[in-house]
């Protein structure tokens, strides 16, 4: 059975005129929450001792990528449950996008975690089992919820940034899987009453109170992670 999905153009960030076709493909990247996750590879590289900027160049362009493009594409690929630019982009472009720009955005980074920095690899099989795992609902759905979706988008991309420019300290690393996570658990339940408000639709008085609550517990817990985290940093670094 095909589920619906309600229509996503009159989201913000989506351009209000043009070719239909265009304007699906601008939104099927959700670029503000991409360049947003993306940029968390910058953050990580900051506790670093050395910080070889063009590495977090390189590392940004494959998250752009193969989160902005790659994962998308394989979540509006579901045959059951297509996201919501289903509708507008073919089944089989979205697939054979979705491969082709996994592998593009990966190459960016390919150097540097075969030549330079081999715990790379070990993040990035991370990421791409949860590109695959998360978007495509493998497993019986088991990995298609919000720790994955957090863990995935929030504390891969700060360790990774950290892990690029040669960081190893696993007191740092398990801090900034705990800091990266806590701030996409803001951003995912601020967003979840956002879109049942745009989309017209009634919400429970209890059930928004906890969507806030988590909000706000999220956001006492990644101050408190960052306040650590760089206190650690500054004595270990």
């Amino acid at each position: 059975m095909v589920i619906p999905m309600p229509d996503r153009l009159k989201e913000w960030f989506v351009p209000a005129s043009g070719p239909i076709h265009m304007r699906a493909i601008i939104g099927l990247t959700f670029y503000p929450y991409t360049l947003m996750v993306s940029s968390l590879v910058f953050f990580g590289g900051f506790f670093s001792h050395d910080i070889h900027i063009f590495r977090s160049v390189y590392l940004f362009i494959t998250f752009v990528i193969c989160l902005g493009i790659s994962a998308h594409c394989f979540d509006s690929s579901l045959k059951n449950s297509p996201g919501p630019w289903a509708s507008y982009i073919p089944r089989k472009g979205m697939i054979i996008t979705g491969f082709v720009s996994l592998v593009a955005g990966l190459s960016f980074s390919f150097y540097f975690a075969f030549f330079v920095v081999h715990f790379l690899i070990v993040a990035g099989a991370v990421e791409i089992f949860f590109v695959f795992a998360y978007n495509l609902e493998l497993f019986g759905g088991f990995f298609h919820n919000n720790i994955s979706l957090a863990f995935s988008t929030g504390s891969m991309p700060v360790v990774s940034g950290y892990l690029i420019q040669g960081g190893s300290n696993l007191i740092v690393i398990l801090i900034m899987i705990a800091t990266g996570y806590s701030l996409l658990q803001i951003q995912i339940q601020a967003s979840r009453p956002y879109r049942s408000l745009i989309r017209g639709e009634l919400i429970d008085g209890t059930k928004l109170a906890k969507y806030y609550e988590k909000i706000l517990k999220s956001v006492v817990i990644f101050s408190i992670l960052l306040a650590v985290l760089v206190i650690v940093a500054n004595s270990v670094l």
